[in-house]
């Protein structure tokens, strides 16, 4: 009985692998997210529209009157495009695997979408002011159409890691 058994160096070297299974296992989940995210990203940006000049911030005048229109304080200026350059994908946190699609907030003025949740649900300016602007609830509608095609191309992604992991 001085035969070689069948297999067993491949289990061998499964065995080995086990301690950074999880690890590797969720680098590529979300690699593959962040993937499905960037194809979901560029898809959204063109349902927003441009609107050809720069939006001026302006401080608000203190007392029972606004300054006249054009002649208050700008305190900031947010260059035109910035709403579409800001939708791209980022890390969940909390979560070694989940992606965010939307508006990134933060860094350089020209991507950052911080504004973006009061063009989305219409409240700049108070009072759904914005509701009836061109730029109105684009994002989440738009994601909405593309969830299928994101949920098909995570399960051919998972599936392909799932098949290189197992055990």
């Amino acid at each position: 009985m001085a035969g070689k058994v069948e297999g067993l160096d491949e289990l061998l070297k499964q065995i080995g692998r086990i301690g950074a299974f999880p690890k590797e296992m969720a680098r590529e989940l979300r690699k593959s997210n962040r993937d499905i995210g960037r194809m979901a990203a560029k898809r959204v940006k063109p349902q927003i529209p441009r609107s050809g000049k720069d939006f001026k911030i302006y401080k608000g005048t203190p007392g029972p009157g606004r300054a006249p229109k054009g002649q208050g304080k700008v305190i900031k200026t947010i260059p035109n495009g910035t709403l579409r350059r800001s939708i791209g994908v980022r890390n969940s946190r909390g979560s070694r695997i989940n992606v965010f699609i939307g508006p990134r907030k933060g860094g350089a003025l020209r991507m950052d979408g911080y504004f973006a949740q009061w063009t989305e649900d219409g409240g700049i300016g108070g009072r759904n002011k914005t509701v009836n602007s061109k730029s109105f609830n684009k994002i989440v509608p738009a994601l909405a159409r593309l969830r299928p095609a994101m949920e098909r191309l995570m399960i051919m992604k998972y599936r392909k890691v799932f098949d290189k992991f197992k055990l």
